[in-house]
């Protein structure tokens, strides 16, 4: 799985129309959400076994139990490889406070809340809590 040489333009036209669609356990919480941007990028769906399989925190705990490695970080590890939060590029995958998000510089876009607006949120690198990072390869 390898990013296309139009990743970029991919990865904008995948995060506009979820500007503000909100949080939805199994259709468009932070896992979905991130495996949703690495396909985008590479045309491969990192994660569909998880798609529309739970609906609530409980089943997404149940389906990283029973389908995934045990937890998020453990699944993610075992599909990309693991990278410093610090060395993240644009387009990686970057865990913060449990949340998973896009890198897209120095900040990570999720899918959150701020203040009544839901939608995908900016959360800066500075603001980071516990990071985890994961590199999404890049073609020769």
């Amino acid at each position: 799985m390898y990013r296309r040489p139009d990743w970029e333009t991919r990865l904008a036209a995948y995060l506009e129309p979820l500007r503000l669609r909100p949080f939805a356990w199994g259709s468009h919480d932070c896992c979905t959400f991130a495996s949703g941007a690495v396909e985008a990028m590479t045309g491969v769906d990192p994660m569909p076994e998880f798609r529309d399989r739970y609906s609530t925190a409980r089943g997404s705990v149940r389906a990283l139990r029973r389908i995934g490695a045990g937890d998020l970080a453990t699944t993610l590890d075992a599909k990309f490889g693991a990278v410093s939060p610090a060395l993240a590029h644009r387009g990686d995958i970057v865990m913060s406070g449990g949340l998973l998000g896009i890198c897209l510089g120095g900040f990570i876009a999720a899918v959150g809340a701020e203040g009544d607006r839901e939608g995908l949120i900016r959360i800066d690198c500075n603001r980071w809590v516990d990071p985890r990072a994961w590199h999404v390869q890049f073609g020769f």
